[in-house]
C-alpha cells in the first residue's frame, strides 16, 4: 500500500497538471481585463456564479450619456448594456456556460466551453466564442477574460 501511495505522489509531483485543483468560481466577479479576438474590451462587467447558475451584466465604459434626463437619454444608455445567464457545468478546468438568457436569441441553448483557472482572487476564462450572422455561425473569435473576486 505504501508503494502505491508513494508512486501516486511522485506521479503528481512530476506532472503538476494532475495536481491542479478545479476552478473555484462560485462568487461575485468584476471583469479586470479582456480581449475578443485582437480587440481589448471596453466595457464594465459583473458576473455572479452560484452552485448551478451564472449571470452577467455589463455596459460600455462610454455610455454616451452622462446624465439621464429624458427617455431618449435612457434608451441611448440602454443600448450600451448587455446581460445573459443560465446554468453551467464545471469539470476540472473546463467551465461550460449553457446560455438560457441573452439579448440575441440565436445564442439561446448554446453551450460554450471555456478553460478556467483561479489564482488567489483572480478567475481566468479563455476559449472561443462564435460570431453569428442571421443566426448562423460565420466564425469564431478567441475570448480571454480576467476577473477579480468581489464577493
Amino acid at each position: 500500500m505504501r508503494t502505491v501511495i508513494l508512486a501516486a505522489l511522485s506521479l503528481t509531483l512530476a506532472h503538476p497538471a494532475l495536481a491542479q485543483s478545479p476552478c473555484r468560481i462560485q462568487g461575485a466577479w468584476e471583469l479586470v481585463s479582456g480581449t475578443v479576438g485582437a480587440t481589448t474590451v471596453g466595457w464594465r462587467q459583473l458576473k455572479i456564479i452560484t452552485e448551478t447558475h451564472f449571470a452577467f451584466v455589463g455596459e460600455s465604459e462610454d455610455r454616451g450619456v452622462k446624465e439621464l434626463k429624458t427617455a431618449a437619454d435612457s434608451l441611448q444608455a440602454f443600448r450600451t448594456m448587455f446581460s445573459g445567464g443560465g446554468t453551467y457545468t464545471l469539470q476540472g478546468t473546463t467551465y461550460t456556460e449553457n446560455m438560457e438568457y441573452f439579448a440575441d436569441p440565436a445564442y439561446l441553448g448554446m453551450s460554450l466551453p471555456f478553460t478556467c483557472r483561479t489564482e488567489g482572487d483572480r478567475f481566468y476564462q479563455s476559449g472561443t466564442y462564435p460570431i453569428l450572422e442571421d443566426g448562423q455561425p460565420v466564425r469564431e473569435v478567441q475570448l480571454e477574460e480576467v476577473w477579480r473576486r468581489i464577493g
